[in-house]
């Protein structure tokens, strides 16, 4: 690779109000790690989210524990508003699941507030693919096959600091893999999913 070529691929690219930022340069307040754990949620995403917008004391919360970690990446930015971010993940279930996970997924989040002054909120959700050790016992019952161990990764979060904290962040993230019915995933349906809360720390 010519002196040039690692010049382009390691410095932003900007115009006007995007700006691509390189995978190969170092972190400058754009990579993160998290750490989230919760608890296992029956209650269908789609009742929770729009046909009901069910508070959280109000879903049908099941014994099974989650724990979780993650590394992210900023890749593009879209001025000061928003942001897409690059994630992989990995993850064990405890309790009558059992199962790990791995994940990889793009992040879309938005980060235009007025109360950012006060307190920093960000919202996003994740478009990605994620795998199961085994085919949870949960899942089963929802599919036309077998299930699939390889389902789609949905994942709304919320994240809230303190603008004087910067790099440290509080998330709330709803940790959800599903088929959509769709063929590829074996006609598998909604699948196990968790409400989380974690850490995540910037830099």
């Amino acid at each position: 690779m010519t002196l040039l070529a690692w010049t382009a691929l390691s410095s932003p690219v900007r115009a006007d109000w995007i700006e691509f930022l390189s995978p190969f340069r170092p972190c400058r307040a754009d990579c993160a790690v998290s750490v989230f754990a919760g608890q296992l949620v029956k209650t269908p995403m789609y009742e929770i989210f729009i046909t009901r917008h069910q508070a959280p004391w109000n879903w049908d919360w099941r014994s099974s524990s989650f724990v979780g970690g993650a590394a992210s990446r900023e890749v593009v930015r879209f001025d000061r508003f928003a942001a897409i971010e690059t994630e992989v993940g990995v993850s064990k279930r405890f309790g009558f699941l059992t199962e790990g996970e791995v994940w990889g997924a793009v992040y879309l989040r938005w980060k235009a507030f007025p109360w950012n002054d006060t307190i920093r909120i960000t919202i996003a959700t994740s478009f990605g693919l994620n795998y199961a050790t085994d085919v949870p016992v949960l899942e089963k019952p929802r599919t036309m096959g077998s299930g699939s161990q390889l389902l789609h990764y949905l994942s709304p979060e919320l994240m809230l600091g303190l603008p004087a904290y910067p790099d440290i962040d509080l998330i709330v993230r709803f940790h959800h893999r599903s088929g959509g019915n769709l063929a590829v995933f074996n006609r598998t349906g909604g699948g196990a999913q968790y409400g989380t809360m974690g850490l995540r720390v910037r830099f």
